[in-house]
């Protein structure tokens, strides 16, 4: 079984254990991010994603103190115009000014009061090798021993569209500094069971040098591709579906029509968000749940919803990992 409990640990001390379910938040998309923060700091308090992006431009003034853990994104998704497969686009995004020296600064002023996991610089616009992307990422983090440190791996060439995981590949033994290894949902393949098998092959890889490594895959929080990357051995999982749509039953549908099958059509608009976010949290949870039934049963009927089409999947990810 690909799936596993692992550690993600700040100085090879445990901070939390792996599945992990992470919330997201960010700028782009949401031109009232403070407002959304300030509310969630009542409902959220395990594991949240921020963008040094958005503390940067103070898109966020609140305090950030009621996760139990922070991963400290690098600015690349608000720095481009690019999309997560979640977004549906509805508003126009205008990226500012960032750079590795703005990222930096960030990273140099980040003093949180719960621990943190901080992730490497990218800039859709700064293409560099994977080797470039590693040594890059330990420079940075080289006079930070307080911290929990991420590689979030990125295409090679502007060209590219996807991760080469081949080089990924080549250069494994350089990846034992990091605490998780990241990689985004968009560029890990071309289809859902491309995606599993490369991470599939990267935990397998992992595994070979003996590095249990979380590996995070960005904007991925949904109720069907999620617990699929979960059983090809990824451990986190982030996104912004959870603030875009709501999840009912195993779907990610759309919150009006989330808000009238659950509480009629009279609900105003203005409630619906708040409504949305409370009970996405709360499945988020018990999504989280059922990944560790499944570890503890090896079994896809330990997810309430689509557990014929997760085994189906798994052994088709099994079958192409043999070609």
């Amino acid at each position: 079984m690909l799936a596993k409990r692992r550690s993600i640990k700040i100085n090879d001390l445990e901070v939390v254990q792996t599945p992990l379910l992470v919330p997201s938040f960010s700028s782009k998309g949401f031109p009232d991010l403070n407002k959304i923060v300030r509310y969630c700091s009542e409902l959220i308090d395990k594991a949240a994603l921020f963008s040094a992006y958005d503390f940067h431009y103070e898109k966020i003034k609140e305090s950030i103190d009621f996760p139990s853990l922070i991963f400290l994104d690098s600015g690349g998704y608000e720095a481009s115009k690019d999309k997560e497969l979640s977004d549906f686009g509805d508003r126009e995004h205008t990226p500012q000014a960032w750079n590795k020296d703005m990222y930096r600064q960030q990273v140099e002023v980040w003093r949180p009061s719960v621990p943190s996991i901080v992730i490497s610089y990218d800039h859709p616009k700064e293409k560099i090798s994977i080797r470039e992307q590693i040594e890059r990422a330990n420079e940075t983090f080289s006079s930070r021993s307080d911290i929990g440190k991420e590689i979030l791996l990125k295409p090679e060439k502007e060209t590219q569209t996807l991760l080469p995981m081949h080089e990924v590949i080549k250069n494994i033994h350089h990846l034992h500094s990091f605490d998780v290894i990241g990689l985004t949902e968009k560029e890990a393949g071309n289809s859902i069971l491309d995606r599993m098998k490369n991470i599939a092959t990267l935990r397998r890889e992992l595994d070979r040098v003996g590095l249990e490594t979380p590996i995070h895959v960005f904007g991925s929080m949904d109720t069907v591709t999620t617990p699929m990357y979960f059983m090809a051995g990824a451990d986190v999982f982030d996104g912004l579906t959870w603030l875009r749509f709501a999840f009912l039953d195993g779907q990610t549908i759309y919150k009006q029509n989330y808000s009238a099958i659950k509480w009629g059509i009279s609900t105003k608009a203005h409630i619906i968000d708040v409504r949305c976010w409370n009970e996405n949290y709360y499945y988020i949870q018990n999504m989280e749940l059922a990944m560790r039934r499944y570890l503890n049963a090896g079994d896809p009927d330990s997810f309430q919803f689509h557990s014929k089409m997760f085994k189906s999947a798994y052994e088709n990810l099994i079958e192409a990992l043999e070609d």
